[in-house]
């Protein structure tokens, strides 16, 4: 009788999304032109403002043309600590910071103080969320409930039911598609809409999967969005 050698196959490795990557810079001056947008949360909030770089003075302080809306200036007080996120060349660069004053004439400036550290994300790798979040997207054969399956800063994946004669079959890689989804928490508007592209399409009977890839988001969007994922890992 021959003799057999056993043999154990090895379970299937799970693939796993690579982690943004975090590095801390220190002691370098800014490359920071004059008209970055910039996101502004205060601490200990969920808010987050919109701002605009107007000035620096290396090393000492910046200057943040602020928007004017209720109660900002009480929230805004010398000593306060904020966090500032702006994007540059495909990476999100985020620092923590004190205001230092603000002016409100001839415009709502905020002075705050000089980061010693600077954070950074590079975009191009994506942390990817789970998730099952009610959506919505729109495209040439009109607007679908969907549900959002999974999701990261550059795009997200989104399961949806057709019947078998329905013309959104038709859809095809590259097709441009606008999503709707609320996920950036209470106090941003209702829904987001974030345009993407159809970048692979499978079926499964009635249930169609699609990965979109965002395409032409506003930085201040980008912003939210890459918030918002970082809170959720903290969570999960």
């Amino acid at each position: 009788m021959p003799h057999r050698t056993a043999t154990t196959e090895r379970p299937a490795e799970r693939a796993t999304e690579r982690p943004m990557v975090t590095r801390t810079r220190n002691g370098q001056a800014l490359d920071l032109p004059l008209g970055t947008r910039m996101l502004l949360n205060i601490a200990g909030t969920k808010e987050n403002l919109s701002s605009e770089l107007v000035g620096l003075q290396h090393f000492e302080y910046l200057i943040l043309k602020m928007p004017l809306v209720p109660g900002i200036r009480a929230r805004l007080l010398n000593g306060e600590m904020v966090t500032l996120r702006y994007i540059a060349g495909g990476t999100i660069f985020g620092f923590k910071s004190q205001v230092l004053n603000h002016i409100v004439k001839p415009g709502f400036l905020l002075f705050v103080d000089y980061p010693d550290a600077m954070e950074q994300v590079d975009l191009r790798q994506h942390r990817r969320v789970n998730c099952l979040l009610p959506a919505a997207v729109h495209g040439r054969h009109g607007t679908y409930k969907c549900i959002l399956l999974d999701l990261s800063e550059g795009g997200c994946k989104v399961s949806l039911e057709l019947q078998r004669d329905d013309p959104f079959r038709e859809t095809a890689v590259d097709d441009m598609l606008v999503l709707q989804c609320g996920f950036f928490g209470a106090e941003a508007p209702a829904q987001t809409t974030l345009s993407s592209l159809v970048k692979s399409i499978s079926m499964d009977g009635n249930r169609m999967q699609l990965g979109l890839k965002f395409a032409d988001l506003s930085t201040d969007t980008q912003l939210e969005l890459s918030t918002y994922l970082e809170n959720v890992a903290c969570l999960i």
